[in-house]
């Protein structure tokens, strides 16, 4: 990488954590472009060299979160299928933190508020989720081996965006013993058989 591309792409991490903080703080609707690019120590039109409006902001977080994802996903996709559960329940009760983090939790929540009011966003997020589940349940259905692999991704989500609402609701949730409960579940889930003789 170039350093005209490393400074670029330090301009554009720099926008995206202000406007995360803008977003959390004052709602997708008050946060403009202007007070983005006070909280980026920019000027309104050095944002817009970048970014068009803020749903292309919103966007390129989601963008971002998808990036981070794919690497660890490849990271999963290359463990013996033998292992892949154990290995799977490790990293949920280790990203337990990266997930109740209050400030990424607030933003997800702001974020999914305005999906049902602006259709854009909605895309965006939704094309996100579809993402994560297809890659959650080609993991669990094809290297693993379970049936009902969509509902066990469903659930094993319905896990993590209900953990990052109880943080926001309870912010001195007990993770520890969180952990513990979260590792049974996690164990129930990608376990054979352990839902197939309810359905």
């Amino acid at each position: 990488m170039t350093g005209a591309e490393k400074r670029r792409t330090a301009r554009i991490s720099q926008i995206l954590d202000a406007a995360a903080l803008c977003f959390v703080e004052m709602g997708f609707h008050r946060a403009g472009m202007a007070k983005i690019a006070a909280r980026a120590k920019m000027s309104p039109g050095h944002i817009y060299h970048y970014f068009e409006s803020k749903e292309a902001i919103i966007a390129a977080i989601v963008d971002r979160e998808s990036a981070k994802a794919a690497e660890r996903f490849a990271e999963l996709d290359a463990v013996d299928s033998n292992e892949l559960a154990s290995v799977m329940t490790e990293r949920a009760i280790q990203s337990i933190e990266e997930k109740t983090d209050i400030l990424q939790s607030a933003l997800n929540m702001e974020m999914l508020a305005e999906c049902q009011r602006n259709p854009e966003i909605a895309c965006i997020i939704q094309r996100h989720d579809k993402y994560i589940r297809d890659q959650l349940t080609h993991l669990i259905g094809n290297k693993i081996g379970l049936d009902l692999a969509e509902a066990r991704t469903d659930m094993m989500m319905v896990q993590f965006s209900g953990l990052a609402n109880r943080l926001l609701r309870n912010p001195d949730m007990d993770l520890s013993s969180m952990i513990a409960l979260m590792r049974q579940t996690m164990q129930s889930i990608l376990t054979p058989d352990t839902i197939g003789d309810h359905v």
